[in-house]
């Protein structure tokens, strides 16, 4: 019993939601910008490239929809009219110390999903 317990930690360990929660995620190529995730699973952030100070520019609430998928809301109202910046993320891959995450759209108008590839600090 315990080796099995000891088996489905691991399997739990490794899911793409285990392993990006408590980690800043830089996108490639920049010093800054990025989101990161508390380890609480509940709250992120996202930042900018601001030089060196690197603070984050949006404070988010998170809820993982599965293992895979990650919404992520405005926590701070900004006016009294606007609804709150929404954003949806699905884990494409990790590898190493690289995720590539897909933000599917949810703005006003047709746009492709994109991808963006960042590194896990």
């Amino acid at each position: 019993m315990l080796m099995a317990l000891a088996l489905s930690g691991l399997a739990v360990a490794q899911t793409p939601k285990n392993a990006l929660m408590g980690k800043k995620l830089t996108m490639t190529g920049a010093s800054c910008a990025g989101l990161s995730l508390s380890k609480n699973g509940q709250d992120a952030y996202m930042y900018g490239e601001q030089g060196p100070s690197c603070r984050p520019d949006l404070a988010l609430r998170a809820r993982w929809l599965d293992g895979n998928t990650l919404l992520l809301v405005e926590k701070n109202r900004t006016n009294d009219v606007s609804p709150p910046r929404t954003f949806v993320y699905k884990i494409k891959a990790i590898s190493g110390n690289k995720a590539t995450l897909t933000e599917v759209w949810t703005g006003w108008g047709k746009y492709a999903d994109s991808n963006t590839t960042y590194s896990i600090k």
